[in-house]
This record gives structure tokens, sequence and C-alpha cells, in this order.
């Protein structure tokens, strides 16, 4: 494949995803309020930690997921069909027999979780069991269907994965809206509506693989060697999704036990946020990521270098134009998108956004790590650092009784996680630690603090109210605008961009 072919391709997904993103964003804010406003902030606590049980045993999942769609993606990248519909196939039956575990797992030690150890009020149990059962039931769901929408990533269809998560969000949208109307127990209806768009969606997905990609037909594979490479690689994903999963979830759990429903409350609001915010580097990074694995595949490493750095870069700089006025203006947003803010939500949302940052930047090498197929060790070190994260929150918790430490603990094992991260990814596939220095860490650096101090300024000059607090974030995205165009581009992507605008 030539180079201009896949930047022309990566260009053209990358907007299809951010029109979808745009619209899901808009959505996704929107029936937030709704939902706290129609649930109440217990109801909505105990569906954001009950989800957190749920995700936890979801992990499996994850770990495949990420599994398939590099195998898939790989398969394509070395052109050998034969080969790819052995994975496609192989995948088929690993996510049958993983959906069963998950749903052993969910109605067993999962439940009692539920049951004996979360905080919830006596009178909301029931609700919560429901829920529970609901959310599981929806995550077999999504297990089985994740070979289809893997193929969708590796094949590079972003419209049709554009259209599909967007028919998604409506139906979401519609279910939201209907809460108004609905009498009786509106926990109970939520979570039963909900599963009914998770089986319809993941429908639409697998009928869509079925008739477009003929070649992943599914065949009787008994090559062993497969199944246990496909295994091997998910089970040390597996390690380091778990570790992931406590580091996010573990912390709602955590905060559950500290200080009950409201705090998770406080938590699901920022994670609301949080998920808004890192759409829009999600929908680049998801144009970007199949071309990385494919050019390892082919053996084309300077090429992968090259899009791993500038993905890190350019992943930073399109979360910061969002993250850096929300960040600001944070107690303004929520208490107009919110009708009642829950303690601490501000705070909570803050330090998220910091976390996301270090995410963005660490995204684009995790995948080119994934694309070598030799993870354990990273896995092993990264995941064992990452899980860190929970002992520390809670001495911080014990030490301090703020809350928010927790989120401390989370964002400083972020840190430690990134610098590990590096000098695996110099083993793993000629990474230079130099050049991250050279063309992602230094200039994200100059643009964070040119487009900071300004903007700060403005926050503490503009005062409170919502006109202010538009000028504040109009101040803050021309400010990372600016700095990016002066000091966040090379010389050629600067040109580049001003020929396509016709400024030059």
């Amino acid at each position: 494949m030539q180079p201009s072919v896949d930047n022309k391709r990566v260009a053209k997904n990358t907007i299809v995803l951010y029109f979808r993103m745009l619209f899901q964003m808009a959505v996704y804010l929107y029936t937030s309020r709704v939902v706290i406003r129609e649930l109440g902030l217990v109801d909505y606590g105990i569906y954001d930690v009950v989800g957190a049980a749920i995700g936890i045993l979801v992990f499996l999942n994850n770990s495949m997921l990420n599994c398939t769609q590099r195998f898939i993606t790989f398969a394509i990248g070395k052109g050998d069909s034969g080969y790819l519909k052995n994975v496609y196939s192989v995948s088929l039956v690993i996510h049958f027999l993983l959906a069963l575990l998950i749903l052993l797992l969910g109605e067993t030690v999962g439940l009692w979780y539920v049951e004996n150890r979360m905080v919830i009020p006596l009178d909301r149990f029931d609700a919560a069991l429901w829920v529970y059962h609901c959310s599981l039931i929806s995550a077999v769901f999504v297990v089985i269907s994740v070979p289809y929408n893997a193929a969708i990533v590796a094949y590079e269809k972003m419209s049709a994965f554009a259209a599909i998560t967007i028919l998604d969000t409506c139906l979401k949208l519609a279910v939201v809206l209907s809460l108004a109307f609905v009498g009786g127990d509106k926990l109970k209806a939520y979570a039963l509506m909900l599963l009914g768009v998770a089986f319809f969606v993941r429908l639409i997905y697998s009928l869509y693989c079925r008739y477009n990609f003929k070649e992943l037909s599914f065949v009787w594979v008994r090559a062993g060697a497969l199944y246990k490479e496909m295994l091997g690689f998910a089970g040390w994903s597996t390690f380091g999704n778990f570790a992931y999963v406590c580091n996010i979830q573990g912390m709602n759990l955590l905060l559950n036990a500290f200080g009950g429903a409201l705090l998770n409350a406080a938590r699901g609001a920022a994670f609301q946020v949080q998920v808004a915010v890192t759409s829009f580097t999600a929908s680049f990074q998801t144009a970007i990521n199949p071309q990385i694995t494919k050019s390892y595949a082919a053996g084309d490493y300077a090429a992968m270098n090259k899009l791993v750095l500038r993905s890190s870069r350019f992943s930073f700089f399109l979360l910061l134009l969002i993250a850096l006025p929300l960040a600001l203006e944070m107690p303004q947003i929520l208490s107009v998108w919110l009708t009642n803010v829950p303690p601490y939500a501000v705070v909570f949302t803050r330090l998220l956004l910091c976390v996301t940052l270090i995410e963005a930047v660490a995204n684009s090498m995790m995948i080119g790590v994934s694309a070598t197929g030799k993870i354990r060790n990273y896995h092993i070190v990264i995941g064992l650092t990452l899980i860190c994260a929970l002992p520390l929150a809670w001495l911080l918790l014990k030490i301090t009784g703020n809350p928010a430490m927790a989120f401390v603990a989370q964002l400083i094992m972020m840190l430690v996680a990134q610098l590990l991260r590096l000098f695996f990814c110099r083993k793993l596939f000629k990474f230079s630690i130099s050049s991250f220095v050279k063309e992602v860490f230094i200039p994200i650096t100059k643009v964070g603090v040119c487009a900071v101090i300004p903007s700060y300024l403005a926050h503490c000059y503009f005062g409170v109210g919502i006109l202010p607090s538009v000028a504040v974030m109009a101040v803050a995205v021309v400010s990372v605008i600016a700095s990016v165009a002066l000091l966040g581009l090379t010389r050629g992507e600067r040109d580049f961009i001003l020929t396509k605008l016709h400024l030059k």
C-alpha cells in the first residue's frame, strides 16, 4: 500500500468518526443529565456501581477484543486469506465459550459480591439485583459479537462502524427520553430497555459482517497451534486488562466502601465527562491503529514508529483542546449540566481529565506493543504497576480522609506506567526514546504550558457566571490552537495544513 493512500484513508476515516463522535458526545452529555434527574442520585449511583461489578467480569472480553483485533488486522496486513479465515473462525469459537464463562462467573462470584459486599440501601436492593442481571446479559451479547466489531475496524470500514454506533446512540436516547413516561420503578425499566438495545445493535453488527465480508465465513479449525497462540496472547492481555479494570472500576468499588452511593454518583458524573472527552481522541486513534499493526505485519518499522509518534502527539493535542476549557470551568459546566451536582464531582472530573491526557499519549504505544505479539513481560510489569494504584489509593484515603486522593493515586501510577512503557517499546519494535522526547514530550510540554497560562489568567480575571465561563473557554480553545500551530507542529505538517486550507 502506498503511504499517500494510507494517509488519505486515515484522514477520511478520522473525519467520519469525528462526526460520529460529536453526535454521540452531545447525546451522551444530554442523556446523562436526564438519567440523573429521572433516577435520582441514589439510583444513579446504584446503576454506576453495579456496572462496575459487571466491568470487572467483562475484562475477560476486553482481552479477547484486543486479541481478535490484533490477529485479524495482522492477517489482513500479511495478505494471507487462509490464515485470516482461520483467525476469524477461532475467534468466534473462543468468544462463544468466553460468553458462557462470564455468565457463569456473573451468576456466582459476581452475584455473591453484589449481595454481600456492596453498600446499597435496603429498599433498593431488589432493583440493584435487577440491574445486575440485565447488565450481565447485555455483556454476554457484547462478547459474542466481538469478532464482528473487530473485523469492521480491521477492514477500516469506519462509515459502517459510525452508522451503527449512531443508531446505538439514537436508541439509547429514545430509552432515556421514555423514562419520563415510565410508571413504577424507573431503574428497573431503564436496565431492561438498555438490554433490548444491546441485543438489537449486536444483531446489526453480525448481519453487516455476514453480508459484506464473505471471506470471513466460519470454518471448523483444528489447528491447535492457532488456538494456543491466540489464547496465549489473550491470557496475558487479560492480566493487563484486569489491572486496568482494577485501576478504574476498582476505584469505584473503593469509593463505595469509603463513602457509599453518593461518592459513586460523583464518580459516575465525572466518568461521563471523561468518556465524552476521550471520544475526541478515540476517533483519531481508531482510524490510525489498524495502520500501525499492518505496518508491523509488512515489516515497515520506520512507518510504524512514525505512526506511533504522530498518533501520540496529535492525540494529546486533540484532547487538550477540549479538556483544558472543561477543566477550568468545570464548576459552572456541572451546575448547568446537572440539576443536582454530587459532592466531589468537580475535583473528580478534573483529576480524571489529567489521567485521560496520559492515556491519550500511551494508546498508540500500546497498539505498537500488541502488534508485535510479544506482550507477556509488558503486561506483567505495566499491569502490576496499575494494580498498585489500589493499595496506594486506600492508604491515601486512610491518611487524608479525602476521596479525591483515590484519583491522585491513579494519576501517579499512570505516570509511572507510561515511563515503563517507553522502555518496552524500545525493546520490542526499535522505538526511539530520544525521538519520543524530541517529537512528543517536548512539543506537548511547550503546548501545554503556553496554552494553560493565558487560559488560567482569563479564568481568574473573568469571574463566575455563564458568560464569563464561555469567554474563558473561548480563550482556552484559541490558546490551544495557537500553541499547537506555533509550537506543536513540524514545518511539514504546518505547510500541509495551510495548503489544505488554501492559505499557502
